[in-house]
């Protein structure tokens, strides 16, 4: 096989720190938004119950779908050079990302351990990786950074 025909090197993976520091960076700016659609039930004092909750959840969700679907990063994601792709190469889809969304719940919950899970997994995927037939990927600004470093 010539030069010009060898496949495309694949991405790499994100380092652990790397993906939390995104994590961290997004979730500060989904407080600021759930804050701000808070105010109009908190004003009305209807800020208890199942409706006000599912606006909130409603609301982080359309925060990630957006970001994820279109460009492929949050901005935290984008600060850390890592993209969103399916395992296939391609944007993902819209249900991917509530596939993803939801098995990032109880990674959380379980104190991080569906993160953590990247550390023994053979293709160093999270449980939101694997649930929602996506993987996060080092941007190509990044490699070529480390391509250059190492020249």
């Amino acid at each position: 096989m010539s030069p010009d025909q060898q496949p495309e090197s694949t991405p790499s993976s994100p380092s652990l720190a790397r993906r939390l520091a995104a994590l961290v960076y997004d979730t500060l700016q989904v407080i600021a938004v759930l804050m701000l659609v808070s105010l109009p039930f908190v004003l009305l004092e209807l800020g208890q119950g199942p409706f006000y909750q599912s606006a909130l959840l409603l609301t982080a969700f359309a925060f990630f779908a957006k970001f994820w679907r279109h460009g492929g990063q949050t901005l935290g994601m984008k600060s850390w050079d890592i993209r969103i792709i399916s395992s296939n190469g391609q944007p993902i889809s819209l249900m991917q990302c509530l596939l993803r969304f939801m098995a990032a719940i109880p990674s959380l919950l379980l104190f991080g351990l569906g993160y953590f899970w990247m550390l023994v997994d053979r293709d160093k995927l999270t449980w939101p990786d694997r649930f929602s037939d996506t993987r996060l990927v080092m941007t190509a600004k990044r490699e070529k950074l480390f391509a250059k470093k190492k020249s």
